[in-house]
Formats: C-alpha cells, structure tokens, sequence
C-alpha cells in the first residue's frame, strides 16, 4: 500500500513540475528584434509617480530614448513629499517631448493611482497610450515591440510583464512565488482567447498598451476609480467593450525593480494578493492551494520513502521505492531551478528554497484571506485601499 502512496506521489509531483515547465516554455514574449515600420502613430507614454525618487530617473532614461519617431511622455506628480518633484523639472528642462504634470486633490471614491492616470490620460494626444509605473526601466525598442504585436496579433490591448529584477533576499524568495500565482490564475493563452470570459482576462499596471478609441470608450480610468487592481478591472471593462486583450513577458524590451527593502515586499504584496483574493476569489485559492500542494509534495514522498525502506528492509521493491522518490524529488529540482533560471536568471540554490518561498508567500496569502474576510484595509504609500 506504501509503495503504490509513493508511485502516486512521485507522478503528481513530476506532472505538476513537467506541466508548469511546459507553461512557461509556452508563454508569448515580445519581439526580441523589432523592425521599424512605415506607420507610425502618435504613442503617449503615461507615467504616474508618487514618492518614486529612487526610480524615477532610470525610468525617464528608458522612455526619454525610444527608438521610435513619434511619442510623447507623461509623467504626473501624484503629490510627492520627496525629491521627486525637482527631479522631474530637471528633466523637463531637458526634454521637449516630456510634460510633467502637477495631480490635483483626490476625489471621494478614487483610487491614487487610477485618478493620477485618468487626468495624465485626458492630457494625452496619442493614438496609442502606454501607461508604464515609475519603477520600470524601458529599453530602447519598448514601444517598436508593442506596436508590433499589437498590428501582428490584432490587439487593442497589450500587457507586459517585465523582466522582474531581484535584488535582497526578501524579493528573491517572496516575487517568483507571486509571479507563479498569478500566471497560474491567469494563463496567457485564455486571456487572449477569442472566448474568453471577462473573469478570465487581465493587464498589469506595470506596463499596458491601449487603443485610445477602446480606452475613451469605457471612460478610462473612471470606470475602474475604486479598484486597488485597477489593471485588471480596465483589461476585464475593455474586454467587455470588445476590445482585444493580450498578456505577453517583455523580458528583452521593459525592466523592473518593483520593491526594495523587506517591509516594502510585505505591504505590496499584502496589497495585491489582498485585492487579488477579491478580483480572482475561487481560482486565486485553486492556484494557491495547488502552488502550496506542489512545493509540500517532495517532502511527503521522501517521508514516505524513508518509511517504507525502513519497514522492508534491504529488498528490491525498497531499493526501487528509493530510487523513484530520490530521482523524483531530484528532477521536479532541476525544473524549478530552469523555471527560475529562466524567468528570474536566479542561480540554482533557490530551487532548494522554493518549498520555503511557498510557505512564506502562503504566510502573506492567509494575511491578506484575512483582511479581506475581516472588511480591513490595506497600507500602501501612505494611503489606505480597501476596495478591489
């Protein structure tokens, strides 16, 4: 009966590993090598920044230096208490096709960041906007690549996730763990399908290429003025206005370094994985609980594998029984230390700590399960969100 627990446990734990490698060798990218086209539309590149002083000058750089003849930038000061402010003017002097914008007071029933790129929005003159946070770091084809796709694939929508930098050991073992939950309930190839439900579609605020005409035609970001994840109410409203979506990795084309310091992980991915439970509900759980259950599994199978050599001795079903669990356990780490690699460029030894990585993510999941449950609200740049 032991020996048939560990068959069963080793074929889980090796379809869950060979599938979840299998996904990420499948996931679309961006264009490596964009080529210039004779069509080129006005771009407004939209940025919203709020106390990002230690960012905020490598993300101009990136935009500032496009290879690509015809785009404006706005960045809006979403009231900086810090150096912020003086930087922008700094590079506005510089910069002709930079305009840097003063937000006003934030309405009732607002978000920060939602009211910040509505009024940068409505500034705006492009054809195509591109709406980029202040901690991201645009490489030299960004918008080539994105108008690209969007001609290539026929989309109204393109959302990137950028190549996720990780600098302590907080962001290296709590990021790749979020990353992994959200590709998990939100696969790419449904997002993008032609029946896919509204549920089902997604953007990241971090980087999202949107249709003028498709983004005026829901209000912009009034329609989604409450929601915490307000990336992923607009990609789901214009997705009911019958645009076209797509989620692609951006890793050759956009950067980004999206937290610093270990309270900074904390709240932020307290304040996502908090709205999160709200946006996805069910199939965020389902996707956690699987992440967790697959981390958990390798150790299960080696208990039971010690256990069972222990009770039938030096056999040849024990010495199968060690060979199956040892050489399962050691594949599913050599895929998630490729899966990591390839991803995060992160070194082999935090394949080791992935089961760790679940756990403390899961920590942040329950914490987050709470607050929704409890009605509470989250801290996040000096600014309270309970909404969605």
């Amino acid at each position: 009966m032991l020996f048939a627990v560990i068959v069963v446990l080793a074929l889980l734990i090796l379809y869950g590993h060979i599938r979840e490698y299998r996904a990420m060798r499948a996931l679309p990218h961006l264009p490596p090598d964009p080529t210039p086209s004779e069509h080129t539309p006005l771009i407004s590149i939209i940025i919203p920044a709020r106390n990002e002083a230690r960012c905020i000058a490598r993300c101009l750089d990136g935009v500032l230096n496009q290879h690509y003849p015809n785009y404006e930038v706005i960045v809006i000061d979403d009231h900086s208490t810090d150096a912020t402010p003086h930087i922008l003017a700094q590079y506005a002097a510089q910069y002709p096709h930079l305009r840097v914008l003063s937000g006003t007071g934030l309405p009732a029933g607002w978000t920060g960041k939602a009211w910040a790129c509505q009024q940068a929005a409505q500034a705006a003159r492009g054809e195509w906007l591109v709406f980029l946070d202040a901690d991201t770091a645009a490489q030299p084809k960004l918008l080539l690549a994105l108008l690209e796709y969007a001609h290539m694939q026929g989309r109204d929508v393109v959302s990137v996730f950028p190549f996720l930098e990780l600098g302590s050991f907080w962001e290296r073992l709590l990021l790749p763990p979020f990353r992994a939950m959200i590709y998990a309930t939100y696969p790419f190839q449904r997002v993008a399908a032609e029946d896919a439900h509204a549920h089902e579609v997604m953007a990241n605020g971090q980087c999202i290429l949107v249709r003028q005409q498709c983004y005026a035609a829901i209000d912009g970001h009034a329609a989604v003025r409450a929601a915490v994840l307000d990336d992923v109410w607009l990609a789901r409203h214009l997705h009911d206005a019958g645009a076209h979506v797509a989620v692609v990795l951006g890793c050759a084309a956009v950067r980004v370094r999206m937290y610093t310091s270990r309270s900074e992980v904390f709240e932020g991915l307290t304040k996502n994985a908090s709205a999160g439970f709200r946006s996805a509900g069910g199939r965020a759980l389902l996707a956690g609980t699987g992440q967790f259950a697959l981390a958990l599994l390798p150790f299960w199978l080696l208990l039971a594998t010690v256990i069972y050599v222990g009770e039938a001795g030096f056999q040849l079903s024990s010495i199968l029984a060690l060979l199956l669990g040892l050489g399962t356990v050691l594949a599913a780490l050599v895929l998630r230390a490729l899966i990591l690699h390839q991803l995060y460029h992160l070194v082999w030894t935090y394949a080791l700590l992935w089961s760790l990585s679940i756990i403390a993510y899961s920590g942040i999941l329950a914490r987050s399960a709470w607050l929704v449950a409890s009605g509470h609200g989250v801290l996040w740049k000096g600014r309270i969100y309970a909404g969605t």
